[in-house]
């Protein structure tokens, strides 16, 4: 058997293994003693060793044309994490999400908020960027999901906010128009969630930003209302 077929067989493997963990309810890829907690994540788990796992990954098409993993920013502890879908040129190069111009409108949106970009998390979809910045296939939104899980599951924020399609396929596996989910939180095993359109659709449609700055003031004012005394 050639090298490549062999790691074609690992990647279907790994894959039907994280899809059938998943529909047994495990976010990550430990299933769970007792101590793992309810989202099937060790608690000696850290951001750390999952990162540098992403780095190497190989278990999609993506791993051939990226220039670098992008992995996640932010704080470890933070109360509210950002998702968005998958990596641009300019993240591609510097190893970062959001530092293209829809990052930069994030930056302030954020900033507009009352928080500083370091508090708060942001990660992807996927971790490698699509060729020519295509939104991510369903198989690679999968191969990547069980890092994305991880990553929620170390940092345990108070909010998810959702950044585009791509986003809320990859989390809530939904498929309804961005209208008739952004506007009030959802929840997902237990952490509220805010669907709202990606920072890269307002730069094409500025009139949209009336909308997400009403979803993340809905956000924000839910934060103030629950932060410890």
């Amino acid at each position: 058997m050639s090298d490549a077929l062999h790691r074609e067989r690992l990647r279907a493997q790994l894959a039907g293994h994280l899809e059938r963990l998943e529909r047994e309810g495990v976010w990550g890829l430990s299933v769970a003693a007792p101590a793992a907690g309810p989202i099937g994540v060790p608690r000696e788990e850290s951001l750390g060793p999952v990162e540098a796992e992403a780095l190497g990954c190989v278990a999609c098409r993506l791993h051939e044309t990226r220039t670098k993993v992008v992995f996640g920013v932010g704080s470890p502890e933070a109360r509210l994490m950002f998702i968005g879908e998958g990596p641009g040129r300019d993240e591609d190069l510097q190893g970062e999400p959001f530092v293209g111009r829809a990052g930069k409108l994030l930056t302030r949106i954020i900033e507009a908020m009352g928080f500083a970009r370091e508090e708060v998390y942001i990660a992807n979809a996927v971790k490698c960027r699509p060729p020519k910045n295509r939104d991510p296939a369903a198989d690679e939104i999968g191969a990547c999901r069980h890092f994305l899980m991880r990553q929620v599951a170390i940092i345990k924020p108070e909010i998810v906010v959702l950044l585009g399609n791509s986003a809320v396929r990859a989390v809530l596996d939904r498929e309804q128009p961005m209208s008739r989910m952004r506007g009030r939180f959802l929840d997902w095993n237990g952490v509220r969630v805010m669907c709202t359109y990606h920072p890269a659709y307002l730069l094409r449609n500025p009139s949209a930003k009336k909308m997400v700055w009403e979803d993340m003031k809905i956000v924000r004012d839910a934060l103030a209302a629950a932060a410890p005394e």
